[in-house]
């Protein structure tokens, strides 16, 4: 089912279809049994081992006690943790026989056949063969795409990306990885190997060439920030380098990058409902680390309390895990401050999660976040905002409030309005990308930075980040605007547009802005949509998956699964291809990508690495990365 973009009418459906299936901001999947499966593991179904053996006798022993062909054996399925069977169940391989089984009967299931413990290193049965060589001392010189952005600035640009723009029209696939989540993080890129998570909860480094593994580590719950791999001190030997994440039990790992084993681990908040989202940025021997949150969507219940989270900041000892400071993003604690038409307390302020990674100054020493919206009545400056903090102390040096008052809960708009709606409704306008620092020719500096409401600006941080230009590309909205992430290299800023669900005034595609004065210098609309394996309103073009640009280049992936390359001068495409067909994957499953949202590509080392699938979205079972290279070499 579509709707016309033109149509306020199908905006209205739309709008209203969202809200039934999903919030964007849940992360949630409504299976068939009716019941809504969370993929955020905080709270998992209470187990009934007794319910769980039943399951399995009727449903699953018959296959696995007595397995043939590709079909693993229950001694196989036991050696994984409750959070990969949980996940396999709810959005990987096992997803379609299974439709009716309710949360609850997943995670007694799951419960009952998971063996293996959270925090563990597994080097068999993984999905893709052991690599049967010796690695190369792991060194962090040489190619790489090391975290978000590839670099403190998250510029999402690559200087060195060992291939040329001629050479992207002969971009083929050179192997295909499926692993069991539905989201993943991006492909990390570091001394020859690939570091990539999922919400399975299971950690891979994988050989950046051929795509074997070296090994696969289980967290205790599913993982989607982007790995940063840094070097350890003489003191931590054998280990020499890290890698770093976190997952959505709210701890933030270390463990060794050529191991696999744990070294430390380390909650960093408490609050309810909090997700952990954006990728942690590494720097001067700490991890900053994002903290988001699922409670703008828990309030769309009318007996919630809503709210009380914060976004905040927290800065971790990469060496020791020892938290050195949190900030919020705002000082203010919520209180009590009105009942809803339900009779339910509510609370504020609240709200202003930090949804991608932080950017680092280092010339100013500061820290730089952007903010999602607030969720009550109750003013909160630190929502909708660039922040500055102090990278030693935490201590706020600026905020600059772009679009204050936009109070908004998932179930505030269309047809359906809920108790805890805020008086006046915002647009939702949040920032869902990382703010990026350029430095002009001239040493002049920039912040640039966009919003879901397709407001883009240029910021000044000399001067407490002042407006310095700002255009508004097209109406935005929950799903339109800019989502996961735009692009800059040294001239120009590339922003891609979702506008999914945004009516007339949705104008999805890729624009390039040159920094320097704010004009823009192209607008390539986005292409008409694809014919789908997928049947639902998710089939669209809209460019919400974050993009990455080379010299000469910019990648970007489409909702409906098609991923191209565009000429930095003209905006034309160069290359185009369909990542939502069948491949031969590592582990030797035909296996199908799907749409492409959420992390970006990726390129080091001649080789470009995208992740298509996206739970919720297409449909589909798991996720594939994909890894390309020049005729597939």
């Amino acid at each position: 089912m579509t709707f016309p973009r033109n149509s306020l009418l199908g905006l209205a459906l739309a709008g209203a279809l969202v809200m039934s299936i999903a919030a964007y901001a849940a992360q949630a999947e409504v299976g068939s049994a009716g019941a809504a499966r969370p993929i955020d593991p905080l709270a998992p179904p209470p187990p009934d081992l007794a319910k769980g053996a039943s399951l399995y006798q009727q449903r699953c022993a018959s296959c696995h006690d007595n397995p043939t062909g590709r079909i693993p054996a229950r001694a196989v399925i036991e050696d994984n943790t409750r959070a990969f069977i949980v996940s396999v169940l709810a959005e990987g391989v096992m997803k379609p026989m299974a439709p009716d089984l309710s949360w609850s009967d997943v995670g007694s299931l799951a419960s009952y056949l998971a063996k293996r413990q959270g925090g563990g290193v597994a080097t068999t049965a993984l999905e893709s063969p052991l690599c049967t060589f010796k690695p190369a001392p792991l060194s962090l010189a040489g190619p790489h795409w090391n975290g978000w952005g590839a670099d403190g600035d998250n510029t999402r640009f690559q200087p060195e990306p060992g291939l040329t723009a001629k050479d992207i029209p002969r971009l083929k696939v050179k192997w295909a990885f499926h692993h069991a989540g539905g989201r993943s993080g991006q492909a990390t890129i570091v001394g020859g190997r690939v570091f990539v998570n999922s919400s399975s909860g299971s950690i891979y480094s994988l050989d950046a060439r051929t795509g074997c593994a070296w090994w696969r580590f289980e967290a205790d719950a599913g993982s989607r920030t982007s790995i940063v791999v840094g070097a350890l001190p003489p003191a931590m030997a054998p280990a020499r380098y890290a890698a770093y994440f976190a997952d959505q039990s709210r701890h933030v790992y270390a463990i060794d990058a050529e191991s696999g084993r744990l070294l430390w681990k380390t909650p960093v908040d408490n609050q309810s409902g909090v997700q952990m989202t954006g990728s942690l940025m590494l720097n001067g021997g700490r991890l900053y680390v994002p903290v988001s949150s699922a409670e703008e969507a828990m309030a769309a219940n009318d007996a919630y309390e809503c709210c009380k989270f914060r976004g905040a900041l927290v800065a971790v000892d990469a060496v020791t895990g020892k938290v050195l400071w949190k900030t919020y993003t705002t000082a203010a604690e919520p209180k009590p401050f009105k009942k809803n038409a339900k009779g339910t307390q509510m609370y504020g302020p609240a709200g202003g999660a930090i949804w991608s990674a932080p950017t680092i100054d280092a010339k100013r020493r500061l820290v730089y976040v952007t903010t999602g919206d607030s969720y009550t009545d109750v003013p909160y400056d630190g929502a909708d905002a660039v922040m500055a903090l102090d990278m030693d102390t935490g201590a706020v040096r600026w905020v600059n409030q772009v679009t204050p008052g936009d109070d908004y809960i998932i179930g505030c708009y269309g047809l359906r309005s809920v108790a805890n709606c805020p008086t006046k409704v915002g647009a939702d306008a949040d920032f869902g990308a990382s703010p990026i620092l350029r430095t002009l020719a001239d040493g002049k500096q920039v912040i640039l930075a966009g919003q879901k409401s397709s407001d883009v600006y240029a910021l000044d941080p000399d001067k407490q980040g002042a407006i310095l230009w700002h255009h508004r590309l097209s109406g935005g909205g929950p799903l339109g605007g800019v989502e996961f992430g735009p692009a800059a290299d040294g001239q120009n800023f590339y922003v891609a547009l979702s506008d999914i669900f945004t009516g007339p005034l949705g104008k999805p595609g890729l624009i390039a802005i040159r920094i320097a004065d704010g004009a823009i210098l192209w607008n390539t609309p986005a292409s008409k949509p694809a014919v789908c394996a997928w049947k639902n309103v998710f089939c669209d073009p809209a460019l919400s998956q974050a993009i990455t640009a080379i010299p000469g280049i910019v990648f970007a992936g489409s909702m409906d699964g098609h991923f191209r390359a565009y000429d930095t001068v003209t905006g034309s495409v160069v290359w185009d291809v369909d990542t939502a067909i069948t491949y031969q994957a590592l582990g030797g499953r035909e296996v199908s990508g799907g749409g492409l949202d959420g992390a970006g590509p990726t390129v080091a080392g001649g080789m470009v690495y995208v992740t298509s699938g996206y739970q919720g979205r297409s449909g589909g079972v798991g996720s594939v990365l994909l890894a390309y290279s020049v005729d597939g070499k």
